[in-house]
């Protein structure tokens, strides 16, 4: 079972990054509630001379403990911006730049992103819910959305995101994969992890267009935890395996060999990687990164890999007591 909801058991509050420049003030909502979606809205983006993605390159960390989307920025790693958008997962379009957030709700909301303000205008009704943690856009700009705790993959065509949303353009089950977390979508393909029926991670690909799926990776036989997978321009598969040790994995196509390069991090359960997402040019994987301090006490930042793998690199300032869920880098590589 996956641990990103061990810190519910400690005290729910949350301090102010310490980086360069101040920090956007946390909303009232943020701080004495969860608003729905319909209520959120991003705080205009602390930047010079109103430049955004695709120009700059922005980082949105989702934390489901307090509810925050929080957005940094890659050069100076400040945080630029906030929402309590109730976010969970986290995907940018990469024909458009548009941000998708899975809403504990029971709905992706979809945001207009640039330098002048980060803007609603879809909202996508995922058929069984709670939430989705895994979200992938393909190269056309369709969205494939997780149910989280179930075995469904919601199926969210460009044209529908445009309009305005609504409820999925179809729906398809896993078969081996029950408990499905992240996604990625490489070419006509979608890949996905989580859990079988006996609580192993898996990594499977599934089947878009009539469901079932195929068992590509026991992962298991790294570690306990199924967390962040993407996948780069070439095709190669990076995966975030997490447990008792910790390491990101390489695997060339077909995704069913043994990992041809890896990058052990971190010290165990006690600090490790949630989602991963590589940057436009394909040569830093950010990570959500969650480290307990002290038996109350757990932090959260965002950290830089150097990719190919070899390099930790420069990372944001320690947020306390949140859980960053999902990271998505904007813009994205095609």
């Amino acid at each position: 079972m996956r641990r990103s909801f061990a810190l519910l058991a400690l005290p729910l509050f949350v301090t102010a990054c310490q980086g360069t420049g101040s920090s956007p003030p946390l909303s009232n909502a943020a701080l004495n509630g969860i608003p729905g979606p319909a209520n959120a809205t991003f705080l205009k983006p602390d930047v010079a001379n109103l430049e955004g993605p695709p120009k700059k390159t922005w980082i949105f960390a989702s934390n489901g403990i307090s509810a925050n989307v929080e957005v940094y920025n890659a050069a100076t790693l400040k945080m630029i911006s906030t929402c309590p958008c109730t976010g969970m997962g986290l995907a940018v379009d990469p024909t458009t730049n548009d941000l998708a957030v899975g809403s504990r709700a029971g709905v992706v909301t979809v945001w207009h992103v640039s330098g002048k303000g980060i803007t609603q205008f879809a909202t996508l009704q995922l058929s069984q819910g709670p939430y989705a943690i895994g979200l992938a856009y393909d190269s056309k700009g369709d969205l494939y959305a997780g149910n989280v705790g179930q075995n469904v993959v919601d199926f969210f065509a460009a044209s529908e995101i445009r309009a305005g949303g609504g409820n999925p353009t179809r729906s398809v089950s896993t078969s081996s994969l029950v408990d499905i977390y992240y996604l990625a979508a490489p070419g006509d393909k979608l890949l996905a992890d989580g859990y079988n029926m006996y609580g192993q991670p898996i990594l499977v690909s599934v089947n878009v267009k009539v469901g079932g799926d195929t068992v590509l990776q026991d992962l298991s036989k790294y570690n306990t935890l199924a967390e962040g997978i993407a996948v780069d321009t070439h095709g190669h598969l990076i995966v975030n395996s997490a447990g008792s040790s910790n390491v990101l994995l390489v695997f060339d196509k077909p995704w069913t060999g043994a990992p041809v390069s890896t990058f052990p991090y971190g010290s165990g359960g006690d600090s490790y990687y949630t989602a991963i997402s590589l940057n436009k040019r394909q040569d830093t994987i950010w990570a959500g990164n969650y480290f307990l301090i002290s038996y109350r006490r757990a932090d959260t930042d965002v950290q830089a890999n150097s990719y190919p793998l070899g390099r930790l690199g420069r990372f944001t300032s320690p947020v306390a007591m949140e859980y960053f869920d999902s990271v998505a880098v904007d813009p994205q590589a095609k």
